[in-house]
């Protein structure tokens, strides 16, 4: 799954596919961030690293998530809650 996902996080970002998460969910919020400072990010850094940078900052339960969202299909994981054991 972290494959399938690192690799169309990079494409969709050397593509400049601006519906893809990686832009609504990362880049945006990013650049909003430093707004004043006139920092921008897919321009200041590797493209690479951008995508590692996003990946790094989901939980579990997000990337399950983004990665349904992006293949359209169930992902390949068993879930078990927190609380099932309880």
């Amino acid at each position: 799954m972290f494959e399938s996902i690192y690799t169309k996080l990079l494409s969709d970002l050397h593509n400049n596919i601006k519906s893809s998460p990686i832009f609504s969910h990362h880049i945006d919020f990013v650049n909003n961030a430093n707004r004043f400072s006139k920092y921008e990010y897919t321009k200041n850094s590797d493209f690479d690293e951008i995508v590692v940078d996003y990946i790094a900052s989901m939980t579990d339960d997000y990337f399950i998530d983004l990665y349904e969202h992006l293949f359209n299909k169930k992902a390949p994981v068993q879930y078990i809650s927190y609380f099932d054991n309880v």
